[in-house]
């Protein structure tokens, strides 16, 4: 178990990732997104908010390193990047909790 300064340093790792979807929007926008890419013009309509809001919210999201965008014409099409994923995994893995609880879900 990590404690003082370098239980301090490995939080900091994570900060960041971890403000990407700490956001009621942004958990919805990894929701849709868990199903599969989509262009921006969708995620605005599920969504239901203003396009410029949405565009505002993926791009913190594309910064912290959650969602991944690729460029089709004039569309433009997000999707999840699984690093975010496997970092949050990473944090936990050495962890009591991760190995007598966590795992025992996932069998």
């Amino acid at each position: 178990m990590l404690t003082g300064v370098r239980l301090k340093e490995k939080a900091r790792l994570f900060e960041k990732k971890m403000r990407g979807p700490a956001h009621t929007i942004r958990l919805s926008i990894i929701y849709i997104l868990a199903h599969g890419e989509l262009p921006l013009h969708e995620i605005v309509l599920d969504i239901d908010k203003p396009q410029n809001l949405i565009s505002h919210h993926m791009a913190i999201l594309e910064k912290s390193g959650w969602v991944g965008k690729r460029t089709e014409g004039r569309e433009v099409y997000y999707h999840l990047i699984d690093r975010g994923f496997f970092e949050l995994h990473r944090m936990l893995v050495d962890t009591p909790f991760y190995h007598q609880t966590l795992m025992k879900r996932l069998k």
